[in-house]
Order: structure tokens, then C-alpha cells, then sequence
């Protein structure tokens, strides 16, 4: 919530470029919602984890956006006041720079299994699934197969583009 205020309040948006932040950059940070966001922490998170450098690549989704969320954040200023330059200032530091990877797992099975049942709420409860269908993702081996190992594919993919585009000739 505060990073979505940071991105999408004037007193965020003066800050930022304040900090050095492009125009460029700041006029689409709106487009980045509550889990576009998330996943952009998430890779900032994964880029620190495995000491990736600038000679690197990480690529996330973009989700959502904010538009998604304006009466979200009408509703923060009514909790919380009006964002102020001091606010985002905090927010610029704790929650881009104070990123740490401490709460990161690699997922083992039992890690898996945790983000699994998680589901039970939005399946069982919210629609109505059956607990059968839910266990049958977990189960069900050629899933999980088809789900997570896609990488290989996904490096094609990225290649292919890369060549049509020609994003990495004279690198």
C-alpha cells in the first residue's frame, strides 16, 4: 500500500524525482497495481538472492494497475491523512532499499505443499470447488510437470525474441 501511494500521489511523484527517478519512469508507475507491485518486489528480492549484477536480466509481470485501486487509495488518504514528502521518503528507503531476502524460500516439497493449501480458501470457500479438485492439482504429478518446467521453453522463447528484435546484437 505505501509503495502504490509512492507511485501514484504528487507528494510520491515529486519525490521520486527528486531522487533522480526519469520522468520517463515516473509516468508509468501507475501502471503497476497492488500485485504488480508485489512482483516487482519479488524480483528486486530474487536479483539480491542470487547476487545478480548488472549484467543480468530479470523479468517480472506487470499484473494490474492502479487504476484498479483509486478508491483504495482515496481510502488510505482518509486512514492515514495526506501523503507527504516525509512519508515517501520513508517509503522510498523501506520499501525499495530496505528489501531483504531473509523471508525467501527456494521451495522444497513442504514449502510447495504450505502455497498449496493456501488455495482452499479462494477454491473451497469463494467458489465453491470441491476439496477433490483442489487435491487433484497437488496430486496430480503431470501438473505439476506441465507447470514448472517450462523454463526451457521459456529461454526458447525469450531467444527467439531476442534474435527478431535484435535486442542483444553489438552487446
Amino acid at each position: 500500500m505505501r509503495l502504490l501511494r509512492l507511485f501514484n500521489e504528487e507528494e510520491g511523484k515529486k519525490y521520486l524525482k527528486s531522487q533522480g527517478v526519469s520522468e520517463e519512469i515516473i509516468q508509468v508507475l501507475p501502471l503497476l497495481g497492488i500485485s504488480g507491485i508485489g512482483n516487482l518486489l519479488s524480483a528486486i528480492k530474487t536479483a539480491q538472492y542470487y547476487e545478480m549484477t548488472s549484467d543480468d536480466i530479470i523479468l517480472t509481470i506487470a499484473t494490474d494497475s492502479s487504476e484498479m485501486y483509486l478508491s483504495r487509495i482515496e481510502e488510505l488518504k482518509e486512514e492515514r491523512g495526506n501523503y507527504t514528502e516525509v512519508q515517501a521518503t520513508k517509503d522510498f528507503e523501506k520499501c525499495i532499499f530496505g528489501q531483504h531476502t531473509d523471508n525467501m524460500r527456494e521451495l522444497n516439497y513442504q514449502d510447495r505443499r504450505a502455497i498449496h493449501n493456501l488455495k482452499y480458501f479462494t477454491w473451497v470457500e469463494q467458489q465453491a470447488k470441491d476439496v477433490a479438485d483442489l487435491e487433484q492439482l497437488w496430486y496430480d504429478r503431470e501438473i505439476w510437470d506441465t507447470m514448472f518446467n517450462q523454463v526451457h521453453r521459456w529461454d526458447e522463447l525469450i531467444n527467439e525474441f531476442n534474435e527478431r528484435t535484435g535486442v542483444l546484437k553489438g552487446i
